[in-house]
């Protein structure tokens, strides 16, 4: 069956299969190694990328919207299919909508039309990231306070009814008692601890009941101190939790993150927090989102009236070209931050974050100034100008 080769490339995150290979080939939508009687059949596509850079796709846990459109606020196919064409463009072949603190309503809204986004795009959205309303107001940031509330029972048997839309959950563990983490776990809802006040003690006794990542490091929490680590000294501590991380050079120093590359490299993922500003066709100087206007800043960001961040303008490889040039990241390192360790944390990475026989064929090729040249998606191969 036809295919593609790709040749004479630089490749990223590989198994041991592959480990000083600079090629591989693409077939029944998976990737094969090289085998000299691929070469003599034919029917295969060959690509010499004469030194570009091949990767598995990016994934990004945390979207709030790109293209010029809010999810939040465009509850609606077309308005993720847009997503959707400008984050493929951009190397993110995966990516998980997200959705703030709101009413019901709009969270029944949101998960049915994930539901019908996956079956049309399996493997390009996993389900959406429900960030609130469970958290905690003290910590909520650019969330709406009245509709950020307790846990109920009822919520658990709504969860669970939608469970196979959610990616994962935001949630305060103050907020959220211990049985009912212990239920959403249970039940394959995985949870991220974020927008919160919580103690050292805490994170680690939510940690403890499974809870394994945190929902954007230093943003949201209660800073650490000598005498109260906090979420911040949990997470550092505990070696089975992923940490996200919004890499933009504005809601993290860069000094802290050159100390969690030496700290957790291999469980530190990136999240672009994108808003609908991201890839705008037209310049956006306010937009807003879920009831709060966000003022476009040339210096500061995307703030609130108050000057508070509220996410970003940009794609996950902008991350990745940030970690590399300016934070002191391997290209491997920060690959692995934007693929491999996301796809450990929704549980994805038996077929997708490396380059590995039999992986899904999910692959972003791009040249020493990271500009995406071609992508390879469920196995097909796309140029740049397809993309646009």
């Amino acid at each position: 069956m036809a295919g593609t080769i790709l040749r004479n490339a630089k490749l990223h995150l590989t198994s041991e299969e592959f480990e000083g290979a600079d090629s591989l080939a693409v077939q029944n939508h998976r990737i094969i190694p090289l085998d000299p009687k691929l070469l003599e059949d034919g029917t295969l596509e060959e690509i010499n990328l004469n030194g570009l850079h091949v990767a598995p796709g990016l994934i990004d846990l945390l979207v709030n919207g790109c293209a010029g459109v809010s999810f939040a606020n465009s509850l609606n196919m077309d308005a993720l299919e847009r997503m959707r064409r400008w984050q493929t463009k951009h190397g993110t072949l995966t990516f998980v909508p997200t959705l703030i603190s709101g009413p019901r309503e709009t969270m029944t809204r949101a998960l049915a039309l994930a539901q019908k986004f996956m079956q049309k795009h399996p493997g390009v959205c996993p389900g959406i990231h429900l960030e609130g309303p469970f958290i905690n107001p003290e910590r909520k940031g650019f969330h709406p306070t009245g509709y950020i509330r307790t846990m109920t029972d009822a919520d658990i048997s709504y969860i669970k009814e939608f469970a196979d839309s959610i990616a994962y959950m935001t949630i305060a563990p103050e907020i959220v008692k211990s049985k009912q983490i212990t239920e959403l776990l249970q039940n394959k809802i995985k949870l991220s601890l974020g927008h919160t006040n919580c103690t050292y003690t805490d994170a680690q006794n939510a940690f403890r009941l499974g809870v394994g990542a945190v929902t954007h490091i230093y943003n949201g929490m209660r800073p650490t101190t000598g005498r109260e680590p906090g979420l911040i000294g949990a997470a550092i501590a505990n070696n089975n939790v992923y940490v996200g991380l919004i890499a933009d050079g504005r809601h993290v120093h860069t000094s802290i993150i050159k100390t969690l590359r030496k700290l957790m490299v291999d469980r530190l993922f990136i999240v672009s927090d994108a808003q609908s500003v991201a890839g705008a066709s037209e310049a956006m100087n306010t937009f807003t989102i879920s009831g709060t206007e966000v003022f476009v800043d040339q210096n500061r960001g995307l703030i609130d009236s108050k000057g508070a961040l509220v996410g970003t303008n940009i794609c996950l490889m902008d991350s990745v070209r940030f970690l590399v040039k300016t934070c002191g990241f391997t290209i491997d390192e920060a690959l692995k931050c934007a693929s491999l360790n996301p796809a450990k944390v929704l549980g994805i990475d038996s077929e997708y974050g490396r380059i590995e026989g039999g992986f899904m064929a999910d692959l972003i090729i791009f040249d020493d100034d990271f500009r995406i040249r071609y992508i390879i998606q469920n196995g097909f191969l796309k140029t740049s100008a397809e993309l646009l």
